[in-house]
């Protein structure tokens, strides 16, 4: 009897961390773990090997896996149900060959590769922290309960990961698909270390996804779009280039940047879709985009302003205090009429995007407890708009009524 919910990234994938924590997955960050010797041990741990064992076991959903299966509940989309289809071979007839009775594997190669190798970045993002950004370590030094560990530096907030390179060499030539992420990957060394090697070794025939902020192209004596034009050429394989916004301009600013630089971004966004068009049909431009409350009725204008770029949506569900599926029902059904009325008056591409958004905020009226923690809410972000000189209701003034 075949698992319902099975997933093969068990068998062929792990995911670094700055801090030096290793995943299962990318939604697998509350049960995260370390390094234990090579690559390969530690694809052996207590954890991987449960994970395996509980995805060979019929109808067993691991409690690690709650995140694809809430999404699934919502929008029909997870990571689990894009690596199926990503890694057909990997089905769960050839799991269970390849799998010990104690759930360890004699040969683990990474053909996935998602790694974070710093959590330097640009950006100080406010649904972020320290784990993903160095800005925020005078924020969450001086925040009440918060404690910064020792493996990020005292002065700069940078922590890294401490990869056995030689090891990691091993791998490349195995590897079939690499996301890269951060903080932010445009402005770390090692990601142009691993593409500089991959060029080398001519694996260059792989799926590679960048998901940046859109603020750089360019590092020291790098340029990012000369050294990605290297892969893709000859085979199906795919790269994607995945710009991380949730809104434009003013709203940008608050969420993202801490600081007015939407026009850099959208310059960037211009010379992203040029290298996409120049490099044939194996490159795409796409917006990586979360869905929150915050930003329900001002995505919009964002899929309209930019209707030739297509979106990738994630519903905001952690923190709670920015997701729609905790926030208010009365408001979550002002905010379906509005997209019904602007879909009224839709034409082409844009029509697909804003569906997504209505489906999503429908979907948050069934299950909605009206259980927002608002207060919460008010609490850390008016912290942080007196540390950075901001405010929401000047962002957001489609919620000024919630704050009065």
């Amino acid at each position: 009897m075949n698992n319902k919910f099975f997933c093969p990234l068990p068998w062929n994938h792990l995911m670094f961390r700055s801090n030096g924590n290793v995943q299962a997955c990318c939604e697998g960050y509350k049960d995260p773990f370390k390094m234990s010797g090579t690559i390969a041990e530690t694809a052996n741990n207590s954890i991987m090997k449960k994970l395996r064992l509980e995805l060979l076991d019929p109808d067993t959903v691991p409690s690690l896996c709650w995140k694809c299966e809430n999404r699934e509940k919502f929008q029909d989309r997870s990571v689990r149900k894009y690596s199926l289809e990503s890694y057909w071979w990997w089905d769960e007839q050839t799991a269970r060959q390849a799998t010990n009775e104690d759930g360890s594997m004699d040969d683990f190669h990474l053909e996935y590769l998602d790694i974070r190798w710093s959590n330097l970045c640009n950006y100080r993002c406010r649904f972020c922290g320290l784990s993903s950004s160095n800005l925020w370590l005078k924020e969450e030094s001086q925040r009440p309960g918060k404690i910064v560990g020792p493996e990020y530096n005292p002065k700069t907030g940078v922590a890294e990961f401490d990869m056995d390179w030689e090891d990691f060499k091993t791998h490349l030539p195995y590897v079939k698909k690499i996301k890269m992420a951060g903080g932010e990957p445009t402005i770390m060394p090692g990601t142009y270390q691993m593409l500089e090697e991959l060029v080398n070794i001519g694996n260059t025939e792989l799926s590679l996804s960048l998901i940046t902020n859109g603020a750089v192209v360019k590092y020291g004596k790098y340029d990012l779009l000369e050294l990605l034009s290297h892969f893709n050429k000859n085979t199906k394989a795919k790269g994607v280039i995945q710009i991380s916004a949730e809104g434009m301009g003013q709203r940008h600013a608050w969420a993202r940047s801490a600081k007015d630089d939407w026009h850099i971004v959208d310059a960037n966004i211009k010379k992203y879709k040029e290298f996409v068009n120049s490099q044939g049909p194996n490159w795409s431009l796409i917006f990586h985009t979360g869905i929150s409350w915050m930003n329900m009725y001002h995505l919009a204008d964002m899929v309209e302003q930019y209707s030739e770029i297509d979106f990738n949506f994630n519903i905001v569900s952690d923190p709670a205090t920015m997701s729609i599926q905790c926030f208010y029902k009365s408001e979550l059904e002002r905010a379906s009429e509005f997209y019904s009325k602007r879909l009224a008056k839709a034409k082409g591409k844009v029509r697909r995007p804003l569906t997504i958004i209505k489906n999503a905020i429908d979907s948050a009226i069934t299950v909605t407890k009206d259980d927002i923690d608002l207060d919460k809410f008010k609490k850390d972000q008016n912290w942080l708009d007196a540390s950075r000189s901001q405010s929401f209701v000047e962002a957001y003034p489609e919620w000024s009524h919630l704050y009065e």
